[in-house]
C-alpha cells in the first residue's frame, strides 16, 4: 500500500514515500479497494510509537486512491494544530480497528520502528486573515438521541472546517464539541430534557477562526409537529350524507385517540371537495392510516373502475423549520359509492 499526504497550505509536509506492506496476500491485487481494509494516516510526538502511546497520537481516515502493482494504495491529509516537529505514519486493519499493523518508512516486514518514521514539521504561516463566519445555523433534530444542526458554507479557499461550539446558558461560555469539514453536525452527546446553546466557527488551515455564527438553542427532546391533513375526496362525497373520518394508528399521536376506529376522528368539510383536520405529535413519529365515511363498509377505494383495495397510508411526523407538516390526499372512490360496489 502507498500513499503520500496532500500537503496543506501554508504548512510544509514532506512527501511521503511508498508504503506497501501488502497486508492481504491474494485480496489486495484485485481491482479496485479492497473491502475488509482499511488505513489511517497519524501524527504523534517525535521519536514515539503510536502502538505503544496511542493516546499521543491523532488519526485521520485514509481514502484508496488506486491499484499500485500487487497493493491498494491510499491517500489522506494531516494538519497539525501546532508547529512542531512530529513523527507520522500509516496503520491499517482487516478487523474493523480491533486490530492495527503499524507501518514505517519500509514497510511493515521488520516490525515498527520510531526511526524509520515519516518525518513531518509544521512551521508557522503567515496568514493571520480569519475566514469568514458561518451563515444560516438552524436546529435540524432535536431528541433525547441527538442535535442536529445545519449552517451554510463560508466562502474561503483555504478553509478547514469548522468548530462546533456548545452551551448550557445563552451567549456562554462554549466550549468545542467537534471540529468538522461538512455543513452538517449531530450533537449525540447531549442529556434528555437538556437544553443547549449552539454557535459555530469557521476554521482556515492556519487556524484561523471567524467569529461566532449566528446562535441556535435546542432542547434534547422529541419536539411536536402539527399535522394538517387536507384529503380530495370524490363530488359524489357529499350526496351520501357522510362525514369524512380518518382512521389508523392515531393513538401514536397527542390526545387519546383512538387506533383504528372508522368513525372515530372526523375531519372538517372545507367545500364539496375538499376535508382538513390538525392533529398534533411527537417528530419521528410513523403512523399508518386510511379515509372513510364512518364505517369499514364506506373505506377509500382505488380509482374507478377496477376500485381496487389500497395499502394503508403511511406518515412520519416531520418537525421541518416550522413545527408545521401539511399533508396533502386524494380519495379516488368510496366502497358502496357509486360508480364502486363493495
Amino acid at each position: 500500500m502507498a500513499t503520500e499526504p496532500d500537503p496543506p497550505d501554508l504548512h510544509h509536509q514532506p512527501h511521503q514515500p511508498d508504503l506497501r506492506p501488502g497486508l492481504v496476500d491474494g485480496v489486495t491485487n484485485q481491482p479496485g479497494p479492497t473491502p475488509s481494509l482499511r488505513a489511517q494516516l497519524g501524527f504523534g510526538p517525535d521519536g514515539s510509537d503510536p502502538a505503544g502511546d496511542p493516546a499521543a497520537w491523532t488519526w485521520v481516515e485514509a481514502q484508496f486512491n488506486t491499484d499500485a502493482g500487487n497493493n491498494d494504495e491510499f491517500r489522506a491529509s494531516l494538519l497539525p494544530e501546532s508547529v512542531g516537529s512530529y513523527d507520522y505514519a500509516y496503520r491499517y486493519t482487516v478487523t474493523g480497528g480491533r486490530d492495527w499493523v503499524y507501518a514505517d518508512l519500509n514497510g511493515t516486514g521488520d516490525g515498527y520502528s520510531p526511526a524509520q518514521a515519516g518525518s513531518l514539521t509544521v512551521v508557522p504561516s503567515g496568514d493571520t486573515t480569519p475566514p469568514p463566519a458561518p451563515a444560516g445555523l438552524a436546529v435540524t433534530t432535536a431528541s433525547p438521541a441527538g442535535v442536529g444542526l445545519r449552517w451554510d458554507a463560508a466562502a474561503d479557499p483555504t478553509l478547514h472546517g469548522y468548530e462546533v461550539r456548545r452551551a448550557g446558558v445563552s451567549g456562554g461560555p462554549y466550549q468545542t464539541v467537534a471540529l468538522v469539514t461538512g455543513t452538517e453536525y449531530v450533537d449525540t452527546t447531549v442529556t434528555e430534557g437538556g437544553t443547549y446553546f449552539y454557535v459555530v466557527r469557521s476554521v482556515d488551515t492556519s487556524w484561523n477562526r471567524s467569529v461566532p455564527s449566528n446562535e441556535v438553542s435546542a432542547t434534547a427532546q422529541l419536539r411536536t409537529v402539527t399535522v394538517v391533513f387536507t384529503v380530495t375526496v370524490p363530488d359524489s362525497t357529499d350526496g351520501t350524507g357522510r362525514s369524512v373520518y380518518v382512521a389508523g394508528f392515531l393513538d401514536r399521536l397527542d390526545g387519546d385517540l383512538p387506533q383504528w376506529d372508522p368513525g372515530g376522528v372526523v375531519l372538517i368539510r372545507v367545500d364539496a371537495t375538499h376535508w382538513r383536520i390538525s392533529l398534533t405529535g411527537k417528530e419521528s413519529t410513523q403512523i399508518e392510516y386510511k379515509y372513510t365515511l364512518g364505517d369499514w363498509d364506506h373505506v377509500e377505494k382505488g380509482p374507478p373502475p377496477a376500485c381496487a383495495e389500497l395499502p394503508n397510508r403511511q406518515l412520519t411526523l416531520a418537525y421541518g423549520g416550522s413545527g408545521v407538516q401539511t399533508v396533502n390526499g386524494t380519495v379516488e372512490a368510496w366502497r358502496n359509492v357509486a360508480p364502486c360496489g363493495n
